[in-house]
């Protein structure tokens, strides 16, 4: 049985949403990590990843989100993080200082904007 999905949306030529949602633990990591790295970082664009529905992040989910955005800055595109009112994964996220390295949104405005600039 799956514990974590994964879906995308591309919101225009140069903007994808992917939406992750359940445990991203290393079982689903181990799910959805190739899918996401592709989708995330094969090209340069900006790439809005909605982690609202994420019940659990452990570490090994933060390893493949921080080297998928490294990768996607390399190649000249941007990603940002969308957290809704997730108050799981903002307390692991301010715990471990991520915002310092990807920008952490709370609202799909900000979230745009975030990209924009």
């Amino acid at each position: 049985m799956s514990t974590t999905s994964i879906e995308h949306e591309d919101l225009a030529e140069d903007l994808r949403r992917i939406r992750l949602a359940g445990r991203l633990d290393m079982v689903g990591v181990g799910e959805i990590e190739m899918r996401f790295t592709s989708l995330a970082a094969s090209k340069p664009m900006k790439v809005l990843v909605d982690l609202t529905g994420v019940s659990f992040l452990a570490s090994v989910g933060l390893r493949c989100i921080i080297h998928s955005a490294k990768a996607l800055e390399q190649k000249g595109g941007k990603l940002v993080l969308l957290l809704g009112d997730n108050t799981v994964v903002r307390g692991t996220l301010d715990t471990v200082g991520v915002s310092e390295i990807i920008p952490v949104c709370h609202d799909e405005a900000a979230a745009m904007d975030a990209l924009a600039g």
